[in-house]
């Protein structure tokens, strides 16, 4: 089987949809040999900032001298971008190998029945974590995929487990309101762990402590245990001040947002906690990593002339982060290039971005779960009053918003597939440009 034919396969694993709970993943699991048990990790959950927390982190630990695995979902581009090993991608041979061996494993499994099938999750994240074991890593550092507490990741036993601040999303599956969904992610905090929060709400807090409490937990707050403070965002990135276990002044990420202040702030603290198991990092480690890592599609700027950013926020409490971000760093107004997933709220998403709107073009990504363009076209009309466009092709979106945008540039947003597609489009047009350049 090739590269091709086994991400195909794993993606046709989507039509079992997603199942909660722990049990098929623990066989599979066994079956597999246990991998998770043979490193040591770091677990993150959140509403957003959850991807961005787990990246400062593995730059610190990797510039710390350690082999560190990175689990993260969605992917842009490849399919191999969710499973890094000290920044470099599975390869795909590793990806072929160890897919056909498990194969065998969710075979037998399925065959006791359909509630015994994995879902594409649950296959991946096993073959993340068998992967990360024949690397024979030091740490994995584990995104969630969906909520926490019966997500399949939730195997793993963490040293650290953090939670980015909280806003409805998925509420199909996590629940209608912010404490059911602050419940479902607080399911990751383990006996053993120390957890690190970025939540302020304390209604959330109690609920986060008195877990902690039942668990014999440390909680470390933002706030309280650690915080960031004089915070300076420019189209440069983004600098700060850090208080907590040390105080660090005039830190630097490129990641633009003021946001990712309070992110690289809660990787801060959980490698900080990691000092009883004497990962010690140190204050140049902490600002080389800091300065190094990277997090492409979320407010990523690919060209300045015109400007053209991509920034995957998926729910409205991300679309406001984005939006207010885009005021401050005088990027507004500005046209937005926007597509949703079915399961999204993508009037919320549109509510939250009309007001910084120059324009909009509303598209659709190549995706059974995406919205279809004319839908969501009927629901930005309801919300935004100025110019708008359905363009249902997602690359031909892209190129109509450059060549006709208002505004002070283009912003690509609303699904991290929307930014893959985008990202194939724009290397598309930068190798023709480079053609075309080299005929010359």
């Amino acid at each position: 089987m090739s590269y091709s034919q086994m991400v195909d396969w794993m993606f046709n694993l989507e039509r079992f949809g997603i199942k909660f709970g722990l049990d098929n993943m623990r066989e599979f699991s066994k079956r597999i040999g246990d991998p998770h048990l043979d490193f040591r990790s770091v677990h993150v959950t959140g509403t957003n900032g959850k991807g961005s927390v787990c990246t400062f982190a593995s730059e610190m630990l990797r510039r710390h001298g350690l082999k560190v695995g990175l689990y993260t979902s969605p992917h842009l581009v490849d399919f191999r971008e969710r499973i890094m090993v000290n920044g470099r991608m599975i390869p795909e041979s590793k990806v072929v190998k160890l897919g056909e061996e498990l194969r065998t494993h969710m075979e037998e499994m399925a065959c006791q029945g359909k509630d015994k099938q994995l879902t594409f999750f649950e296959f991946t994240t096993g073959l993340a974590f068998r992967y990360f074991s024949d690397m024979e890593v030091d740490y994995v550092v584990a995104e969630v995929g969906m909520g926490g507490r019966l997500d399949a990741t939730n195997i793993i036993q963490p040293d650290v487990a953090a939670i980015t601040r909280i806003g409805l999303e998925h509420t199909d599956y996590l629940g209608k309101t912010i404490k059911d969904i602050a419940f479902e992610k607080a399911g990751i905090i383990k006996s053993g762990c120390t957890v690190v929060t970025c939540e302020r709400d304390p209604d959330v807090l109690r609920l986060f402590g008195d877990s902690c409490s039942r668990h014999g937990c440390e909680l470390a707050r933002i706030g309280e245990h650690f915080d960031v403070s004089n915070v300076r965002q420019g189209l440069s990135g983004t600098e700060f001040d850090y208080t907590g276990k040390v105080d660090l002044c005039d830190l630097r990420t490129r990641l633009l947002g003021g946001y990712q202040a309070e992110n690289a702030a809660a990787a801060i603290a959980m490698v900080g906690e990691l000092e009883s198991n004497d990962v010690l990092v140190t204050e140049d480690e902490i600002r080389k990593a800091l300065w190094a890592a990277r997090w492409p599609g979320r407010l990523d700027i690919v060209s300045r002339k015109p400007m053209l950013m991509f920034d995957g926020s998926h729910n409205p409490d991300g679309a406001r982060t984005t939006a207010k971000t885009l005021e401050a760093l005088g990027m507004t107004p500005i046209t937005f290039v926007l597509g949703c997933m079915k399961d999204k709220d993508a009037r919320g998403i549109v509510s939250a971005l009309a007001p910084h709107a120059a324009m909009m073009i509303v598209t659709q990504v190549v995706n059974k779960r995406a919205m279809e363009a004319d839908a969501l076209g009927n629901i930005a009309r309801k919300e935004f009053s100025g110019p708008l466009a359905v363009v249902p092709d997602s690359h031909d979106a892209v190129g109509r918003a450059l060549a006709d945008h208002k505004g002070k540039g283009v912003c690509v947003i609303g699904s991290l597939y929307l930014v893959g597609e985008a990202i194939q489009w724009h290397r598309a047009r930068e190798k023709t440009d480079r053609e075309r350049t080299h005929k010359v």
